[in-house]
């Protein structure tokens, strides 16, 4: 049910307001209207604004949309409503995330998520408690028996679904995913968190928010959420886009009400709105979508569910122990020279509630959540800043001859205090002309790919925050798309071989020994004209401890039937091929070529399991790797 009512808020100055705020829909609206200034593009734009009401909150959306709108207008530089996104830690501990775990019921030891940082479980295509294997596949998710093989209970999401993903409770088994729903005529997305019966699948409660899913973790079973939300401003969009004066512009705006900009949710089928006082948005906002961030029990009790919502576009969510942080990137596109800056928003949960504590910009772009660590009341941040410009030339003159600056890498370090984020240092120009192509933080070291034509792999000294320094600069053909500790003094690199002009050639795996200030190589595994999926989903990553081997999925690109997953052994000096692991077509026509491409891959016993659309499969591990088990879907 839709409660109502508006109050009066205070807040800290860093945090939006976090008292309980509801809606009367259509009581809030703008106050008299006036001329606003466009807003120009400034660096370090990352501080939010939060309001004591809905009246003010709807103000200050109205003029920071409208100037952000009326600047992009002025330097015909509009790049869309959507916005864009990034390619979608402390890994001392986080290498141990895939390392054996003991499961009290089954008393088998298992595998499980390759996740950034240990203890924070990230969702993912398939769990395991040691005895029962869970895993989605085209919409369908079905429990399969590891000791009989047998698919115990199933159900079919349907084909209006996607982007499921999966977490597992001492007691229940969470389902994310997102759905397609008609309202008042038109199509939304909406985000959904079931809790179920792990045994009977039965939905036992439900949460909903407009939008879709950006990611989550679980972390002493809390479910952290963030959701990126479209508002409902197509009226606006229609004017912005068709060229009219600044008059109908302004009047569009005007016309939006609170209810349009915030998404609503919904428990078990009640609906409520979200929060005046929970909203936030930074000076230059453009509405093309927002983020809401919630916590939930994972054992269910979910009335009392308080989203924070940011007015910003959806990017890298990076979780900790205690943090959760939200990063998206914010584009100046009307100079020869393109400028970018990342803001980052840190939430901290108290009482089971998020609450913003601490904003901060940097420059340039993030490639991933890797790019992200929190260590020792630090946060450390690589980004590149992008020097091509594929906008066009300044004012429109299209004969200017002055060159692009080049790209470059710098790695940020700030401080964490109980409400903030201040820079205290910064080391630059790492990769000039290249872009990072991968990041591991592990304790005080850091190591950053860039990459153009050749590889270099740079260390990076933490120890002392305010003086991070550069300690090597190892450079190879080919570059490393995923970086994982695979024991002391080791870091093991997936990603492809390059000729020295920079053209990729196919899957490679390097060793590199890091155990002096400078990396080096100790031994490659190639396999040409292929990838794998690793190399930009880590998920697809299996560092399995005990057998001292590591299991990747690989496609070939030059041979379509002829993929699956390679099992490698990692000793202290090599890397050796042991087993090729395929699966079966679903369809006998031989055209079915990603059916049977191998996602995930995790340990139960002395078995390797691997999933893939067509099927799950066993292979024994101490049997050479034969086929154990194939349960086809």
């Amino acid at each position: 049910m839709r409660t109502e009512g508006v109050g009066e808020y205070m807040r800290h100055p860093l945090a939006p307001l976090g008292a309980a705020v509801v809606l009367a829909a259509g009581a809030c609206t703008s106050g008299p209207d006036a001329d606003v200034e466009p807003i120009p593009w400034i660096p370090a734009s990352a501080q939010l604004a939060s309001y004591d009401n809905c009246e003010d909150a709807l103000e200050g959306i109205h003029e920071s949309v409208l100037g952000t709108l009326t600047e992009m207008r002025r330097t015909q530089t509009a790049r869309g409503p959507m916005g864009f996104t990034e390619e979608g830690d402390d890994a001392a501990a986080a290498g141990e995330s895939a390392a054996s775990a003991e499961d009290g019921a089954s008393g088998e030891t298992h595998s499980e998520t390759n996740n950034a940082v240990a203890g924070v479980d990230e969702p993912d295509l398939v769990k395991t408690d040691g005895r029962f294997i869970y895993s989605v596949a085209d919409a369908v998710l079905r429990v399969v028996d590891s000791r009989t093989a047998e698919v115990v209970a199933e159900h079919d999401y349907g084909w209006e679904t996607w982007n499921h993903r999966l977490f597992l409770g001492d007691d229940e088994l969470l389902v994310l995913y997102t759905r397609d729903r008609a309202v008042g005529g038109d199509y939304h997305s909406e985000f959904t968190l079931e809790r179920l019966d792990p045994e009977t699948l039965e939905v036992l409660d439900a949460f909903a928010l407009e939008g879709s899913m950006l990611d989550a973790r679980l972390v002493d079973d809390q479910i952290r959420l963030a959701v990126s939300s479209s508002p409902r401003v197509q009226p606006l969009w229609e004017e912005f886009y068709s060229g009219g004066d600044t008059a109908d512009l302004r009047e569009a705006v005007r016309s939006t009400t609170i209810e349009d900009w915030l998404p609503d949710y919904s428990v078990n089928g009640d609906v409520f709105a979200s929060e005046c006082g929970s909203l936030a948005h930074p000076e230059r906002f453009e509405g093309g979508s927002t983020v809401s961030v919630a916590a939930l029990p994972a054992d269910g009790e979910w009335s009392d569910v308080d989203p924070v919502t940011v007015m910003a576009d959806g990017g890298t969510v990076h979780g900790t122990a205690d943090s959760l942080y939200l990063a998206h990137s914010d584009y100046r596109w009307d100079e020869r020279n393109t400028e970018v800056e990342t803001e980052l928003y840190r939430f901290v949960f108290e009482g089971g509630k998020p609450r913003l504590a601490g904003e901060a910009a940097v420059p340039g772009t993030l490639l991933n959540q890797y790019s992200l660590s929190e260590h020792d009341a630090h946060l450390r941040v690589a980004t590149t800043e992008h020097g091509d410009n594929w906008w066009g030339f300044p004012e429109g003159d299209s004969s200017s001859s002055a060159e692009p600056e080049p790209s470059s890498s710098t790695v940020t370090v700030l401080e964490i205090g109980d409400d903030s984020l201040t820079e205290v240092a910064s080391i630059g120009d790492l990769g000039v002309d290249e872009r990072i192509y991968a990041v591991r933080f592990i304790g005080d070291t850091g190591y950053v790919v860039t990459f153009r034509q050749t590889d270099p792999l740079y260390t990076l000294d933490l120890s002392d925050p305010a003086n991070p320094e550069v300690t090597g600069e190892l450079k190879i053909t080919g570059y490393s798309a995923y970086l994982h500790p695979v024991g002391d003094g080791r870091l093991l690199g997936v990603g492809q071989e390059a000729t020295e002009q920079g053209m990729t050639t196919g899957l490679q795996v390097s060793l590199f020994d890091v155990s002096a200030e400078e990396a080096s190589v100790l031994d490659q595994y190639e396999r040409p004209g292929a990838n794998s999926a690793a190399e930009w989903d880590p998920h697809g990553f299996l560092y399995w401890e005990p057998e001292g081997v590591v299991v990747l999925p690989v496609w070939d690109w030059e041979d379509y039937a002829n993929t699956g997953a390679v099992v490698l052994e990692i000793a202290d000096d090599t890397v050796t091929e042991r087993a090729w692991i395929s699966h079966r077509q679903r369809h006998n026509d031989g055209e079915d070529h990603y059916g049977n491409a191998i996602v995930r891959s995790l340990i139960i016993g002395d078995q390797l399991w691997t999933l893939s659309d067509s099927g799950l499969q066993a292979n024994d591990i101490g049997g050479g790797y034969g086929t154990a088990e194939w349960i086809a879907w």
